[in-house]
C-alpha cells in the first residue's frame, strides 16, 4: 500500500509543482471558492497548529506559494500604495483591535469562536483580494477560471433539484442529506448547508455565464446553446433556494445584465418586460412573499421576518450606547442580552435570543462603530468608484468591462444579502466580494491609469480569446 501511494503521490507532486509554476492565479483562485463551497469541514478536516484545516484552506497555503513563485520569476505588477489600499488598511486595522480587544473563542453558548470568525470571514477573502490585486490579467488566464466556475453552477444547480426532490442516492457529498447538520435543511441549500451561500454562488454563476460567454461572443451558436439549458438550470435552482433576498439578487443582477449588455430597443423591451413581470408576480404573489411554506409552516416564515425588526430595535439601541467604538467584534450576542428585556417596545425581542445577527449593516455597527462602519462603507464606495470608471473606459478590453458589469452584480447581490442576513461567517461570501475588487483594481491599474495608447494590443482584442 505505501507503494502505491508513493507512486500515486510523486507525479501528483510534480503537476502540482508544474501547476504552480506555469499555472493561471485565476484559476487556482476558481478552484479556492470551488473547494470554500464544495467541500467543507464536513467532508474532510484536520486539526493542527491550533486551527481546523479543511481542503480549501490547504488549497489556498498552495495559492500563496504560487503567488510567491510568479513574483519570484517577475509575474507580478509591483506595489504602489493606492486609496483603496490605504482605505482597506484602516477597516482591517480597526478590524483586528476590536477583535484582538475581545476574548477570541465563544463566551456564550451558540457564539462563533471570534478569532476563526474574523479567519473566514474577514482575513482568507482578504488575502484572495491580495493576490488578485497584484495579478496581471489577460484573457487566456481568465477563460479556465470561468469555465471552472460554470461546472461549478451545474453541480450546485442539479444537487439543489435532487436535494427538493428528495433523490438523496443522487446527492453528494452524503452528507448534505444530515437534517441535524447545517440549517435550512427542506429547501436547497447545497454542500455549504445554508441557502443564502448556495444563492450567492449560484448568482454569481450565472452572471459569469451570461457576460463571459453570449456577451463577448454573440455570434457563437455553441456558447448560445450552453446558456439556452445553464441559465434555466441556475434559476430554478435559484428559486429552489426558497430565499427572498435570493430572488431579490435574480431580479437585481436581470436588471444589470440588461441595462449593460443591451442598448436601443431591445433595451427598453426587456425593461418593460421585466417591471410587467414584477408588478404581476407583487399582484399575484405579493402577501404570500411575506408567508410561505418552506422548511417550517408560513406562520414560522412569517415570525422570521418579524423577528428582523428586533434585530433592528436591539441593535440601535446598543449602537446608541457605544457609537464610536461599538461593543467589539462578534460580541452582539454576548452584549445584547439586557437589551432584550426592554419592554417599552410591542416588538418581540426575547425571539432573537440566540440568534446571531441577521443583518450585516447593523452588525458593524454595532461590533465596531461609527468608525468600523464608515471605513467599511469608504471601501464600498471607492471600489463602485473604480468599478464605474473601468466600465467608462473606452480603451479598455471588452472582458475587462465584463469584470466591471460582474462586479457590480457581485457588489449588488452582497449588499441585498447584507441586509437581510450576516455574511461574514464563512469564506465564502466575502471571498466572492473581495475577490471581485482585486480582480477590479487590477484591472484598474492595467487599462484605467494608463494612457490608451500604452495598453497592450494583446489584451485589447478580448473576443479572439474568449
Amino acid at each position: 500500500m505505501g507503494v502505491l501511494a508513493f507512486a500515486l503521490a510523486l507525479p501528483a507532486s510534480l503537476w502540482m509543482l508544474a501547476a504552480l509554476i506555469r499555472g493561471s492565479v485565476p484559476l487556482s483562485c476558481a478552484i479556492f471558492l470551488v473547494m470554500a463551497a464544495c467541500l467543507p469541514a464536513e467532508f474532510f478536516s484536520i486539526d493542527a497548529a491550533g486551527l481546523t484545516w479543511t481542503l480549501d484552506r490547504l488549497w489556498l497555503v498552495l495559492l500563496l506559494v504560487q503567488v510567491v513563485i510568479q513574483w519570484y520569476r517577475g509575474q507580478l505588477t509591483s506595489f504602489r500604495l493606492e486609496s483603496t489600499d490605504l482605505l482597506l488598511g484602516l477597516f482591517f486595522l480597526w478590524l483586528v483591535v476590536r477583535t484582538l480587544s475581545q476574548p477570541l473563542g465563544a463566551q456564550i453558548k451558540g457564539q462563533p469562536a471570534t478569532l476563526m470568525h474574523l479567519i473566514n470571514g474577514y482575513l482568507i477573502p482578504l488575502v484572495l483580494f491580495a493576490i488578485l490585486r497584484f495579478s496581471k490579467l489577460d484573457p487566456k488566464q481568465l477563460k479556465p477560471a470561468v469555465w471552472c466556475l460554470a461546472l461549478l453552477g451545474f453541480y450546485l444547480s442539479v444537487t439543489a433539484v435532487f436535494e427538493v426532490a428528495h433523490l438523496w442516492q443522487f446527492v453528494f457529498p452524503k452528507f448534505i442529506s444530515d437534517p441535524t447538520l447545517g440549517i435550512h435543511f427542506g429547501r436547497a441549500r447545497g454542500p455549504m448547508l445554508q441557502s443564502v451561500r448556495l444563492g450567492m454562488c449560484l448568482l454569481l454563476v450565472l452572471t459569469c455565464l451570461i457576460v463571459f460567454t453570449i456577451w463577448l461572443k454573440p455570434t457563437s451558436k455553441p456558447l448560445w446553446l450552453v446558456c439556452a439549458w445553464m441559465v434555466p438550470l441556475n434559476l430554478l435552482a435559484i428559486y429552489l433556494t426558497y430565499t427572498r433576498s435570493i430572488w431579490m439578487g435574480a431580479a437585481l443582477i436581470m436588471g444589470l445584465l440588461v441595462l449593460g449588455c443591451l442598448s436601443g430597443m431591445p433595451r427598453r423591451l426587456a425593461i418593460t418586460g421585466i417591471l410587467a413581470a414584477m408588478m404581476l408576480a407583487l399582484a399575484i404573489k405579493g402577501p404570500d412573499l411575506i408567508a410561505f411554506k418552506r422548511e417550517y409552516s408560513a406562520a414560522e416564515t412569517r415570525e422570521s421576518t418579524y423577528m428582523r425588526a428586533s434585530f433592528a430595535y436591539v441593535s440601535w439601541k446598543m449602537f446608541q450606547d457605544k457609537p464610536i467604538a461599538g461593543f467589539g467584534f462578534n460580541q452582539f450576542q454576548v452584549y445584547n442580552r439586557p437589551y432584550l428585556a426592554d419592554r417599552s417596545t410591542e416588538l418581540r425581542l426575547e425571539s432573537i435570543r440566540g440568534y446571531v445577527h441577521h443583518n450585516s449593516f447593523l452588525s458593524l455597527l454595532v461590533d465596531l462603530g461609527l468608525i468600523g462602519f464608515c471605513l467599511y462603507m469608504a471601501v464600498l464606495i471607492a471600489f463602485m468608484r473604480r468599478t464605474w470608471q473601468l466600465w467608462f473606459t473606452a480603451h479598455a478590453p471588452q472582458w475587462s468591462r465584463g469584470i466591471a458589469i460582474a462586479s457590480a452584480a457581485i457588489v449588488g447581490v452582497h449588499l441585498l444579502q447584507m441586509a437581510f442576513h450576516e455574511v461574514s461567517f464563512s469564506a465564502i461570501e466575502n471571498s466572492m466580494l473581495f475577490g471581485s475588487w482585486g480582480l477590479i483594481a487590477a484591472c484598474h491599474r492595467q487599462f484605467v491609469q494608463v494612457p490608451s495608447p500604452n495598453v497592450d494590443e494583446s489584451l485589447r482584442d478580448s473576443l479572439t480569446h474568449f
